[in-house]
């Protein structure tokens, strides 16, 4: 039995250690630049921001709309001491409170970190190309957004019947040059595909990464997150999680075989 923990857990901290914390998202927020990239009400660039709580990143409406408050919380890829690549898996450690105002917040990546900003009743969100996956907790459901070439798709990939508290990350792969894939990731460590978007070659996606957020609230106002630990890794390797579980399985043959 000792050997079966041995193989589970070298193969788990395999994966953990490659994990490298770009920002624990508990100190300093300065690198990023909050845009209001859809004015559904005529909420104001200050209706929505973005604050470190002192236990992560909150997502904030202030205001009495009740209309769409959408805005990107950015900073460029080069600031970040470990670079986001091809090949490379962002996540971030989740914390969402239930709630019943349709509303949600959630990681993104884009092709500027300084985006057009809306004016009142405007949007710019097909004016450059990004994508979100983010939690909406009224809807207890994974959402996935995205702009490519001037096209916008809002409500896409959605995985619906997900409870806030088995929402454990949230993640951005970017698989090839255009290619992301968005999902998230159970408590019990499986991940889940939301959605798969390619964008043109000429694309700079992956120019900035950061955070969505969709915030509105006819009564006054509201917080979303917390959000901790923004990371990258290379993507896991279905083989490799494969060969952790063969190597459990049959470590547990063999000990069984031992005890008869």
């Amino acid at each position: 039995m000792k050997k079966i923990g041995a193989i589970l857990l070298a193969c788990s901290l395999g994966m953990v250690a490659q994990a490298q914390i770009i920002d624990p998202l508990t100190g300093s927020l300065s690198g990023y630049t909050t845009t209001l990239v859809n004015d559904g009400g005529s909420g104001g660039a200050s209706s929505v921001s973005f604050t470190d709580s002192g236990s992560g990143l909150q997502a904030n409406f202030v205001g009495t709309v009740a209309a769409p408050e959408q805005a990107l919380f950015l900073a460029p890829v080069s600031s970040f001491s470990t670079t986001f690549a091809v090949g490379d898996r962002l996540t971030v450690n989740v914390l969402m409170p239930t709630s019943t105002i349709q509303e949600d917040f959630g990681l993104a990546v884009s092709a500027t970190a300084t985006p057009p900003a809306a004016g009142a009743n405007t949007s710019t969100r097909a004016n450059f190309d990004w994508a979100s996956v983010s939690y909406r907790p009224s809807q207890t459901a994974i959402r996935a957004n995205s702009s490519i070439s001037g096209t916008l798709v809002t409500a896409n990939g959605v995985i619906s019947g997900v409870a806030a508290t088995t929402v454990s990350q949230l993640y951005l792969d970017w698989v090839s040059a255009d290619v992301f894939t968005l999902g998230y990731i159970d408590t019990s460590s499986v991940s889940h595909t939301s959605e798969t978007i390619t964008f043109a070659p000429s694309s700079t996606i992956g120019t900035a990464i950061g955070f969505y957020a969709d915030m509105r609230d006819a009564g006054g106002g509201t917080t979303l997150g917390n959000f901790t630990n923004l990371a990258i890794q290379p993507i896991p390797e279905p083989a490799t999680m494969t060969l952790c579980g063969l190597g459990g399985f049959l470590g547990l043959v063999g000990w069984m075989r031992r005890r008869k």
